[in-house]
């Protein structure tokens, strides 16, 4: 079984070696690495190439894109891997992710997408263990998944689309969705498979976020009035768990059920 982990740059030197790291040192051996860079003008491409150089396992591009869902996409288009990892220039994937994941998809071929716990940072500091909610009825209201904690197999992307490039902010939620209303089958592995830091585009534009979530599952068939009570709901939870946040009042964040305090994950 071969991954095909797929990174998107664009300006985003301070943390990429960090991730590119992440994945290279992995244990799991048949994998390979897909950048796929925007244009980056910040040092960027120097950091790609350094490690380009010293590991055939990682294919590049660079070039002018249409946003992180055509980035996302040309990603995928490169993709010779059975199954599709992507992991955000700032994040992290966990030592044994890959395997753990592999043995999974490896028990049962019928699955289409495994998924698992999420460390959230702010920094270099770790707040807290985020859970997935249930991919069921659920997934109406919101991301039930934690996006670089998810994996897809190529198959499965073939058979469904790729990422909606009109959205510029909830396309990952939108596939999920399409996903689970195709009949995918979801797999929860309790493990945690990445770090994700705070700061990418979902949480510095969560009300585009959940504007573009409104949207998507109204055309989708959801009812409408149903739809905007959730986006009043999930709204003033983000502003409430942001604030929360700057505060430094994690404490109170993990009285949710799907926030855990760290030290679990050990």
């Amino acid at each position: 079984m071969c991954f095909s982990i797929i990174t998107i740059t664009f300006n985003s030197r301070e943390y990429l070696a960090e991730a590119i790291e992440s994945v290279l040192s992995q244990d799991f051996c048949d994998f390979e690495y897909l950048i796929v860079d925007g244009g980056s003008t910040d040092g960027t491409l120097e950091t790609i190439r350094e490690y380009a150089a010293t590991d055939p396992r990682i294919r590049w591009i660079s070039e002018p894109d249409e946003g992180i869902s055509d980035a996302f996409n040309k990603g995928i288009g490169m993709a010779r891997g059975e199954i599709v990892g992507i992991l955000n220039s700032d994040d992290t994937y966990t030592a044994g992710a890959l395997k753990a994941v592999a043995a999974v998809f490896s028990a049962d071929l019928s699955l289409d997408v495994v998924h698992g716990d999420m460390l959230r940072f702010q920094g270099e500091t770790p707040l807290f263990l985020l859970k997935p909610a249930p991919v069921d009825d659920r997934v109406w209201h919101g991301m039930p998944v934690n996006h670089p904690a998810t994996f897809v197999r190529r198959q499965t992307y073939e058979k469904v689309g790729l990422f909606d490039t009109h959205l510029a902010v909830a396309m990952d939620y939108e596939l999920v969705l399409r996903l689970y209303r195709a009949g995918c089958r979801f797999c929860y592995l309790e493990r945690v498979l990445a770090n994700m830091r705070y700061g990418g585009a979902s949480d510095e534009r969560f009300l585009a976020a959940r504007r573009e979530i409104f949207g998507v599952t109204v055309a989708a068939g959801y009812p409408r009035w149903r739809a905007c009570g959730w986006f009043v709901v999930k709204t003033c939870l983000n502003i409430t768990k942001n604030l929360l946040r700057k505060l430094g009042l994690h404490g109170l964040i993990r009285l949710h059920p799907k926030f855990r305090k760290h030290q679990e994950t050990s």
